[in-house]
């Protein structure tokens, strides 16, 4: 039996094509429909509600997700509905979740991409299968684009032969933001300078992979994990690999060490390197490297810092509740209790922190019993019988290194081919 599959439906065309491709294509299987209410507009609740219902009408199972804090910026709404769909699809034990991106999707956001000239890197944009946007929220997600390869305008001739409904979001015809100024300027589909740039982008795709295969390798010979989150690098062989490949496995450990939801600026990965080569101490995005090359989470980072710059992180859990710790660890708790850094306390009696650098001890992460402060735990450090907490660093190494993979039971070009097929039938 397969698992449940999850959709972000939003009753525009796209995402309408896919809810009914994948009701279609899957009968007897539980089909989810996503539905982010931005809450950007008054009447947002009538058509979450609305769009419920039509996916209910065609068998599948509605989830009204709302966004809270809305603001009324598109990268700022797409963040917020990553999370809002990664946090669903935990609950749902679902994880793949499928998105309606077309193939004009693909050559706005890499038009959008080649107007701010960055390095090659920046061309790689969406593929069929990415692991999701948003950490550590969708860190057992992945995103499938079974459209990508599809054009708008098949997905709108798709419905009209259904006889389907779906509605245009306003958004996507105001000028004022960025993609939709791109989309409204005339840009032959299939000319050259399309082609040109889906041939530029499926390179890309290709180096980075090759590059982050490489760069997983490196990691594997040149870093040792701790069980208390902490990595030691090999100066050596990381000075000894290709520069390419040393910055990106370099990326990758910053990323998994800090527990940080953003990537590390090119600069900063590269000064980091370099004080590793150097065996020089430094402190960068999230994470203090000592002269040695061992690297933890930052202490100012999680600790708040003097200048306001940073907030403590703290988490407070209830019995039985589940919570993610700063990017870093996820904590079951047996009874109330409190997640932070170590900071100033005293170290517990029986605990040894002789593996740990001084300039890193800081920042260890300590669980307190909330209605006795004394009982103490050290994850990895000072083990609880119950084993109440899981480090998430080689989680997020592999997935930002190694290539996504859909279930064994999934096949994405089902979907196009099912929309193919309806369009290739006499009306």
């Amino acid at each position: 039996m397969s698992e449940a599959l999850a959709l972000g439906y939003s009753g525009g065309g796209d995402s309408t094509a896919l809810l009914h491709a994948l009701c279609a294509c899957h009968p007897d299987q539980t089909v989810h429909a996503l539905i982010v209410d931005h809450q950007l507009r008054p009447e947002s609740a009538e058509e979450a509600a609305d769009n419920a219902d039509y996916a209910r009408s065609l068998g599948a199972e509605p989830h009204i997700l709302r966004w809270t804090a809305p603001r009324k910026s598109q990268a700022a709404a797409r963040q917020a509905r990553h999370t809002l769909l990664a946090g669903a699809c935990e609950g749902l034990g679902v994880s793949l979740l499928c998105l309606g991106h077309t193939l004009d999707d693909r050559v706005e956001t890499l038009r959008m991409r080649a107007k701010r000239e960055g390095a090659w890197r920046t061309l790689t944009g969406m593929t069929a299968l990415d692991a999701s946007p948003v950490w550590p929220e969708g860190r057992g997600v992945t995103v499938a684009r079974p459209f990508l390869e599809l054009r708008r305008a098949q997905l709108r001739d798709y419905l009209k032969r259904l006889d389907a409904r779906w509605i245009e979001d306003p958004s996507n015809e105001d000028a004022q933001y960025e993609r939709v100024q791109l989309r409204q300027k005339a840009y032959p589909p299939g000319g050259p300078a399309e082609h040109g740039l889906l041939s530029l982008s499926d390179q890309s795709v290709d180096a980075e992979r090759l590059l982050r295969g490489a760069a997983w390798r490196l990691v594997e010979r040149a870093v040792s994990w701790t069980a208390w989150g902490g990595a030691r690098l090999n100066a050596d062989m990381f000075s000894l690999a290709a520069k390419p490949m040393a910055l990106r496995a370099m990326e990758a450990v910053m990323l998994a060490v800090s527990g940080e939801a953003r990537t590390p600026a090119p600069d900063g990965v590269a000064a980091c390197l370099k004080a590793l080569e150097a065996q020089e101490a430094h402190t960068q995005s999230g994470v203090l490297l000592t002269a040695d090359g061992v690297m933890g989470r930052d202490p100012g980072a999680v600790l708040g810092r003097a200048d306001g710059g940073a907030e403590p992180a703290v988490l407070e859990l209830q019995a039985g509740e589940t919570g993610l710790f700063d990017g870093r660890f996820e904590v079951r708790a047996e009874t109330a209790c409190q997640v932070a850094a170590l900071g100033d306390r005293a170290t517990p009696e029986g605990v040894s922190l002789s593996d740990v650098p001084p300039a890193l001890r800081q920042s260890l992460t300590v669980i307190s019993c909330i209605s006795d402060p004394e009982v103490v735990e050290l994850p990895g450090l000072a083990l609880s019988e119950t084993d109440n907490w899981s480090l998430l660093c080689m989680t997020r190494l592999r997935r930002w290194l190694l290539p996504c993979e859909a279930p064994t039971w999934f096949d994405g070009d089902k979907y196009a081919s099912h929309i193919r097929a309806a369009l290739a039938k006499p009306v």
